[in-house]
């Protein structure tokens, strides 16, 4: 395994984001989502959304966005963290939230998710939160493997996410102490 570089994304780096983010999207959910709504995904549209939210990410120390990098020192993957803002997680005493991770699918089993979550881990713990919790599509089993081999367990609180005219059903899985997932 790879030990990927990371780093903490600023506002500079949201069309990277975008672009990243957009990639991924079709790369991960061609199987779940119609090819004609992933090919239509506008990544200008996406960096001016990207640019707003690292601003108004800025004034939360518990919100950030780490950039995982390939061996040529580009980004290829990147990861949100933040205060929990569900509210059906917030009850449940989940105090942060894992909000995005995306890896190209050339970082992915490398190590790069690993240590994006790490990075989020270690971030909420300097912020105070001790918990966490991550929202996926219930029927993403690579992503459930994912976080499960990270030590995460269903939570049982299950959802819709509502995207482009689709209603996906997820779920949440958490972490009720995230020492061990910031030392991985």
């Amino acid at each position: 395994m790879s030990k990927t570089p990371i780093r903490r994304a600023g506002i500079e780096d949201a069309r990277t984001i975008a672009e990243i983010h957009v990639a991924a999207w079709r790369e991960t959910y061609a199987q779940m989502m119609p090819a004609e709504t992933l090919a239509g995904l506008d990544v200008d549209e996406w960096a001016a959304r990207w640019r707003k939210s690292l601003a108004a990410g800025a004034g939360d120390p518990a919100w950030a966005v780490f950039l995982a990098l390939d061996e040529e020192g580009a980004a290829a993957g990147f990861a949100k963290c933040e205060r929990q803002t569900s509210e059906k997680m917030a009850p449940l005493g989940y105090e942060g939230e894992f909000s995005s991770i995306y890896l190209l699918r050339r970082m992915q089993r490398r190590g790069a998710g690993r240590r994006l979550m790490a990075a989020m881990a270690g971030h909420l713990l300097a912020s105070g939160c001790k918990s966490a919790s991550v929202w996926m599509f219930r029927d993403a089993l690579h992503a459930r493997r994912f976080y499960e081999a990270l030590g995460a367990t269903p939570t049982g609180v299950e959802g819709v996410w509502e995207i482009y005219g689709l209603v996906l059903p997820d779920v949440a899985y958490g972490w009720r102490d995230i020492r061990a997932l910031a030392q991985s």
